[in-house]
Formats: structure tokens, C-alpha cells, sequence
């Protein structure tokens, strides 16, 4: 079995929202890379849940002489429902009904969007299927990613936060 120091730190982080460095304790508990990035996932005691950090905006850390604060959460299992590294605070994971255009269908077919995906029909129009995940920033903008060959079919909630998202997009050209 590994050695973990479990050490609180005080880091500098600098997020790409602010332009000044900011400074704060974290109980540090689990590293996740997402799309080619590594997050810090752990407890700042000033938040009732966990925040991560991407560590390439971290300036600087030291270690803190306090009493580190243990956690129970099997990481594993945490993000088994979710794309990235975000779950918002009263998240919980929903059934998500996608089609993807008959020539992205191979692409989601052999390389799924996530553990859960589950085919519901593939036809002439398309491949249609479901995911179970909670919805957070990074499913938005991975769907997004898409363009116009993946469409949200269910729930209308989730349809609604998308249909905004690319009606504010199109607002640009």
C-alpha cells in the first residue's frame, strides 16, 4: 500500500475568472486529470463541498502546520456519474437521451461518451442513445463539442440548458 502525507496546504492560485493571485488552506485528498488537465480535488474548510483546483493555476504552495481533516469519499465511486471533474452541490445523476446523426454514430458507437451509455435504436437516421450522469459544465460543452451531429432528445430541462447555450453562441456571428 502506497505513503500518503496527508499535509494541509496553503496555496496561491490564480483561476483564468480573476486576475489576482488568491491564497487559501486546502485538506488535498485526490489528483483526476480531465481532457489533458490534472485537478486538485479536496476541502477548503471555508466551502461545504469539495473544490478542485486545476493545478496548472497553482503559483505556489506550502505546507500548513494544522490538523489535517480526513475524508470518508471513495473518489473511485465519486465520479463515476459525471464527465470531468465539477458536480454541482444538489447534482444527481439523470438519464440523458442523445442522437447522434447517422455519420457520427460510429464514432459514439465505438468510443462512448460514458461507462453508462446504453443504445436505444441505430438506424437509417441516426443512433440514439442514453447516458446516466450528472449533469454538470464539462457534459454541456463535451455535447456541445458535437455541433450539429449530437442532439439532446430528453430531459427538456437539459434540452432547454443546451438550446440557450447555442442560441447565446449563435448571438456572436
Amino acid at each position: 500500500m502506497p505513503y500518503f502525507t496527508k499535509k494541509v496546504l496553503r496555496v496561491d492560485y490564480q483561476s483564468f475568472k480573476s486576475e489576482a493571485v488568491t491564497s487559501f488552506e486546502i485538506h488535498p485528498y485526490y489528483l483526476k486529470q480531465y481532457n489533458n488537465r490534472w485537478f486538485l480535488i479536496g476541502n477548503r474548510v471555508e466551502f461545504m463541498n469539495l473544490t478542485n483546483l486545476a493545478l496548472d493555476r497553482i503559483v505556489s504552495f506550502t505546507e500548513v502546520d494544522k490538523i489535517y481533516e480526513m475524508t470518508v469519499i471513495d473518489f473511485n465511486e465519486h465520479f463515476d456519474d459525471v464527465i470531468g471533474v465539477s458536480i454541482p452541490q444538489d447534482g444527481t445523476a439523470t438519464k440523458i437521451t442523445l442522437h447522434a446523426a447517422i455519420d457520427l454514430a460510429p464514432y459514439i458507437i465505438t468510443k462512448p461518451i460514458h461507462g453508462s451509455q446504453k443504445n436505444i435504436t441505430n438506424d437509417e437516421t441516426g443512433f440514439t442513445f442514453s447516458i446516466a450522469v450528472i449533469p454538470n459544465y464539462e457534459l454541456e460543452k463535451l455535447i456541445l463539442s458535437f455541433g450539429e451531429g449530437l442532439k439532446v432528445m430528453a430531459p427538456d430541462s437539459f434540452k432547454a440548458i443546451i438550446k440557450q447555450r447555442l442560441q447565446t453562441s449563435l448571438a456572436n456571428y
